[in-house]
């Protein structure tokens, strides 16, 4: 589990995602926290994720984190890290707030609170994350971090992004 001062994100294990997969309820009373209907927009990516972190052990701890918010007990959204550090010792970030939690400094915490928790690990160098090619909040949060712009990528998927990084400082 990663603590910030508003925040506890909780690694996803085999329970949390049966959980999901059965619905909020489940993943309610699973978690002890109050489960908004749409408290991802990312749903159908859980699936996908867990049978990848099912087949690779060590992405137990570079894959799928729930947000939830302590003020109010509530799961505000999800993050995490797309893959355990590659042979650079790089890191990519992601992350995701219900839109009754944007613009209070949450964004800032989860993308720290990864940082911070990837740095722990020798192996990682570098942390990165991709935005889309225009300045938005994920642009802000970034920067408030620490965050570099590196260069414009054409995704083939998601299309023009930004690549963003951030270097460890003391090895």
């Amino acid at each position: 589990m990663i603590l910030t001062p508003n925040l506890q994100i909780i690694s996803c294990d085999d329970t949390l995602f049966d959980a999901i997969r059965m619905g909020n309820n489940v993943l309610g009373r699973v978690m002890g926290v109050n489960v908004p209907r749409k408290w991802t927009e990312f749903r159908d990516t859980f699936t996908p994720s867990y049978h990848r972190w099912k087949a690779h052990p060590p992405l137990r701890d570079w894959w799928v984190y729930l947000i939830v918010h302590t003020g109010d007990n509530l799961l505000i959204g999800s993050c995490g890290y797309k893959g355990e550090p590659d042979s650079n010792g790089y890191v990519e970030i992601g992350y995701e707030i219900m839109d009754s939690h944007r613009g209070k400094g949450l964004g800032t915490e989860i993308a720290q609170g990864l940082v911070d928790h990837a740095f722990t690990h020798r192996a990682v160098h570098k942390v990165i994350a991709h935005t889309v090619r225009e300045e938005n909040a994920s642009c802000s949060i970034l920067q408030k971090v620490g965050f570099q712009h590196i260069e414009d990528v054409q995704d083939t998927e998601e299309g023009p992004l930004w690549r963003w990084e951030i270097t460890r400082t003391k090895q």
